[in-house]
């Protein structure tokens, strides 16, 4: 499994999700631009034959049109064939209580309209000897000894999924499943947590941060902020030129050194975070969404900064600054859920690209934090400057 296109698809179908987007051509183009999606459902072949895809079922005579569903799928060492329809997910309940009878239900109209369309195009290619042969050919497949249907519509938080299933299972004919947008959403996620350890939130520590940087820095070694002490329970945070360097000195003296490479000038989404518990080592790098760095193992990270001891535009001694704009940061004393991970760079996302304003670090300024908690600089040259986003 590619985790990194997982993320992605992850990512991508909450935050369309969380935007209410109800589009049924932007999910089409989801599908389209992330197969994994297919993969982890247990397909291993698949094929659009939406209009502008180029495959085509031939015309249904006795139908009278051409079934034009929206993928095709296949579990090919089964014979299996899954006619793979797309709905909108934000269209409430699917199911009315029948007006003689509240305790009798039944599809509503628009949800019974799909069902009996996305079966009609699997009976449509049951029945045709050229049908199937156009199948098998896009699919890959020798032969076909089962038909299914997989209706994507609606929420799970909508509707009761029990009623659902009943209504459905009790028809006869092509088996038909409706896949509800959210519960897609927690399947990829779980197929993601298999083998993770920072799925659920662990003891340690998280820290954010919204950045701009120019294209070069002052020193090969450039400082954007440093913790704890020098020899020993140590967080450097440094450029050399476009990698970005999270190196920690443990309580041991070992330096573990995370890194991952910084493109454009555009806000960078920057979480680094890692975990001193007692299941073993984890430390991770995300750039911009994507996993740079990860450190995992077995053996507990000895590693205990003090966080109150905290230069932000420099090395511990003030010395070495990096050239930087900050946008917003935050640290949070434990590693984040994978809900939250979605959160935090949508949040970004959202609101980066709009933020006017920022704090300015040239390389010669820096705060330290006081005894108090506050950042601070009484050095009136040394101090950095509010300015507008963007070098």
């Amino acid at each position: 499994m590619n985790e990194t296109k997982l993320w992605q698809a992850i990512y991508k179908l909450y935050a369309m999700l969380i935007s209410r987007v109800n589009d049924e051509a932007a999910y089409q183009t989801y599908f389209e631009c992330n197969p994994i999606v297919f993969h982890t459902l247990g397909f291993d072949a698949f094929a659009s034959f939406e209009k502008s895809s180029g495959n085509l079922l031939p015309f249904d005579v006795d139908r009278g049109y051409r079934p034009e569903p929206d993928f095709l799928c296949a579990r090919t060492g089964a014979g299996e064939i899954t006619v793979f329809e797309l709905k909108t997910p934000f269209v409430g309940d699917l199911i009315v209580s029948r007006s003689s009878d509240g305790n009798r239900t039944k599809l509503r109209a628009q949800a019974e309209g799909y069902v009996s369309q996305t079966t009609e195009y699997a009976e449509s290619i049951q029945g045709r000897t050229e049908a199937r042969a156009v199948v098998q050919k896009a699919l890959g497949v020798d032969r076909i000894a089962a038909y299914r249907v997989a209706l994507v519509y609606g929420l799970a938080e909508d509707n009761k999924i029990a009623d659902v299933t009943r209504l459905l299972a009790n028809r006869t004919g092509i088996p038909i499943e409706i896949m509800f947008y959210d519960t897609l959403l927690n399947r990829l996620s779980d197929a993601y947590a298999m083998g993770r350890k920072d799925v659920f939130s662990r003891m340690g520590w998280c820290f954010v941060y919204h950045l701009v940087f120019p294209d070069h820095q002052p020193y090969a070694r450039a400082y954007l902020g440093d913790f704890g002490g020098h020899n020993s329970d140590r967080l450097s945070i440094y450029l050399e030129g476009t990698l970005l360097v999270f190196e920690s000195i443990d309580s041991g003296g070992r330096t573990h050194r995370l890194t991952g490479n910084l493109a454009g000038k555009e806000p960078h989404y920057i979480r680094f975070e890692f975990s001193n518990d007692i299941d073993g080592i984890y430390m991770s790098l995300n750039i911009d969404n994507q996993e740079h760095d990860l450190r995992v193992g077995q053996v507990q990270l000895q590693f205990d900064p003090n966080f109150s001891t905290y230069t932000l535009g420099a090395d511990i001694d003030g010395a070495n600054g990096a050239a930087f704009q900050i946008l917003e940061n935050y640290a949070v004393n434990r590693t984040l859920t994978m809900q939250e991970k979605l959160d935090s760079f949508h949040y970004f996302s959202e609101n980066a690209p709009t933020q006017s304003s920022c704090i300015e670090f040239r390389p010669q300024s820096f705060m330290k934090r006081s005894p108090d908690g506050h950042l601070v600089q009484e050095v009136e040259a040394l101090k950095p400057t509010m300015q507008n986003v963007g070098y």
